[in-house]
C-alpha cells in the first residue's frame, strides 16, 4: 500500500479509516493518537480530519450503497486504501460543502501516489458520477423491507434496527436513527463554585453569540456555532465550565448530594459527574471516585484542579472489591454510572453502532447487576443509590433494576421528580425512571433510577 503524505488532513483521515476498518478500535482514542502524531499544525486541518473520519463512520452503509451504484467493482474486492478513499470523497460530496471539484481532485491526488493509471482512472470516474448527482443522490427504495431500508439509509446494523422497530414502530425508529446521525451540539456545565450561569453566558456571548441556556439543567449552556477547541477558551482554562451533556448533568441532580456527605462514584471515568457532585456539595464532604483505568482518573484529577474541586479522592481499583475494606453502611449516597453499550450516545460516538453485537446485551447487564449487588451493603440505611446508563436498551436498564430489587427488598424506587430541576420532571415516566432520547428531547439517550435503602423490619 503506497505511503500517504504527512501534513494532509485528508491523508490523515484516510489513514485513520483504514486502521479503524482493520481492527475497529475505539474511534476517539484512534483519532486522538493519529492527530497527536500527525503534522497538522493548523487547528482547522485537525478539525477537518476529525470531521471526515466521524462522518464516514456515521454514514458508512449509505456511502457504500451510493458507491456501489456507480462502481462495477464490488467494494469488498477493492483494497482498503481505494475503498476508504472512495468513502472519504463520497462523504464530502454528499454531506459537506466542499466543492465537488476539490473533493474529486484531492482524492485523485492521493490515489496517484504509487498507483497504476487504471486505479486512478477508476477512482476518478466513480467520483465524477457521484458528483453529478450530489444534489439528488440515490436512495435505497422504500419498497425494501423496513429493516433493510432503514439499515442502509441511516447506516445502522440490521439487528439494532430490528430491535428498535419492535419497540418504537417504524416512524419513531426512523426519527431515532436520523437523530443519531446528527452532529450533537457542544454542551457545557457551568462551574457554579466560581461563576453563575448568567454571568458565564453574558461573558461567552461576546465570543459565541449563539450560546444559550439549556432547557432542562440549570447548570447547562449550549455553545451553538462554536467551531474552535474548547480548551482554547479562557473560560475553560480558568475553570468556569466543564464539557458535559445536559442529560448527564441531570443524573447528578438525581443523586442530590448534600454538603458534608460521603459519596461513592463507582465508575467515575474522567469526572464529568464527579465534579458536578462536588459542585452541588459546595466542595464539602468527601467523594470517593473509583475507576479501573488510571489514565481516566488522571484526567479527573486535572479537571478537578482546573475547576477548583478539592473534595474528591481517586482510587484506581475494581470498586466492588476495593470498598469491602470500608465495611458496611459507609456511604450516604452512591452513583453507579454503569459501563454500558452506549446506544444512547451514538450521535457523539458513531463507531458504537458498529462495535456492538447482540451478545453484548447478555454480558453487559450481568456486569451491571454485579456492580449493584457488590455495592448494596456499603450504603447506609436511608441512603440513596442512583443507577444510570447511556443506553436505550431495557436489558441494561429496567431489567437490571428489576433483578436487583427482587433480590434486595430493602431497596425501593423513589420518584426523582422531587430532586430534579422543575423543567426536567417531564422526563420521568410513570415508573419513576428518567429517560432521555436524542429524537424526542435533543439530549443524549440516558436512563436513570433513584433507589432508597430502608432498614428491613425484624
Amino acid at each position: 500500500m503506497p505511503k500517504l503524505p504527512r501534513g494532509n488532513p485528508r491523508a490523515m483521515a484516510l489513514k485513520t479509516l483504514i486502521r479503524w476498518e482493520r481492527g475497529k478500535p475505539l474511534l476517539d482514542e484512534l483519532l486522538g493518537e493519529v492527530l497527536t502524531k500527525s503534522v497538522l499544525p493548523d487547528p482547522r486541518d485537525r478539525a477537518l480530519c476529525g470531521e471526515l473520519v466521524n462522518g464516514v463512520v456515521r454514514h458508512l452503509y449509505y456511502l457504500d450503497y451510493v458507491i456501489s451504484r456507480f462502481s462495477e467493482e464490488p467494494l469488498e474486492k477493492m483494497d482498503p486504501q481505494v475503498r476508504n478513499l472512495l468513502r472519504l470523497a463520497t462523504y464530502q460530496l454528499l454531506f459537506t460543502r466542499v466543492p465537488a471539484r476539490a473533493a474529486v481532485a484531492e482524492a485523485v491526488k492521493l490515489v496517484k501516489r504509487g498507483r497504476g493509471k487504471w486505479v486512478v482512472s477508476f477512482v476518478n470516474a466513480v467520483l465524477r458520477k457521484i458528483a453529478e448527482v450530489r444534489k439528488r443522490p440515490p436512495e435505497p427504495p422504500r419498497e425494501m423491507n423496513p429493516v433493510s431500508y432503514l439499515s442502509v439509509r441511516y447506516s445502522y446494523p440490521e439487528w439494532m434496527v430490528t430491535r428498535w422497530l419492535s419497540r418504537f414502530g417504524e416512524e419513531e425508529t426512523e426519527r431515532l436513527l436520523a437523530a443519531g446521525n446528527e452532529k450533537p451540539p457542544l454542551v457545557v456545565r457551568v462551574n457554579t463554585l466560581r461563576v453563575t450561569r448568567n454571568q458565564l453566558l453574558t461573558y461567552l456571548k461576546a465570543e459565541i453569540p449563539e450560546a444559550e441556556a439549556c432547557r432542562f439543567s440549570p447548570d447547562g449552556l449550549i455553545l451553538h456555532g462554536f467551531r474552535g477547541r474548547i480548551t482554547d477558551l479562557r473560560a475553560f482554562r480558568v475553570g468556569w465550565l466543564q464539557v458535559q451533556d445536559e442529560a448527564s448533568q441531570l443524573v447528578s441532580y438525581m443523586v442530590s448530594p448534600r454538603p458534608g456527605e460521603r459519596i461513592l462514584d463507582a465508575c467515575a471515568g474522567v469526572g464529568g459527574k464527579t465534579t458536578h457532585l462536588a459542585q452541588l456539595m459546595r466542595n464539602t464532604g468527601r467523594i470517593y471516585a473509583y475507576d479501573l483505568y488510571e489514565w481516566r482518573l488522571e484526567r479527573l484529577r486535572e479537571n478537578a484542579e482546573r475547576l477548583g474541586v478539592t473534595n474528591v479522592e481517586t482510587i484506581t481499583a475494581e470498586v466492588t472489591e476495593a470498598v469491602k475494606a470500608l465495611g458496611g453502611n459507609f456511604f450516604d449516597r452512591i452513583l453507579v454510572d454503569a459501563p454500558c453499550t452506549g446506544t444512547g450516545v451514538i450521535r457523539r460516538h458513531p463507531d458504537i453502532k458498529w462495535a456492538r453485537k447482540p451478545k453484548d446485551l447478555v454480558a453487559v447487564p450481568e456486569k451491571q447487576l454485579g456492580l449493584l449487588e457488590g455495592l448494596a451493603d456499603t450504603l447506609k440505611p436511608g441512603g440513596v443509590l442512583v443507577y444510570a446508563t447511556c443506553s436505550l436498551e431495557p436489558e441494561e436498564n429496567e431489567e437490571v433494576v428489576a433483578k436487583f430489587l427482587s433480590a434486595h427488598p430493602e431497596f425501593e424506587i423513589e420518584d426523582p421528580r422531587k430532586v430534579l430541576p422543575e423543567p426536567a420532571r417531564e422526563l420521568v415516566d410513570e415508573n419513576g425512571f428518567l429517560r432521555t432520547y436524542p429524537h424526542r428531547h435533543g439530549l443524549d439517550g440516558f436512563f436513570g433510577v433513584r433507589l432508597r435503602k430502608h432498614r428491613l423490619k425484624e
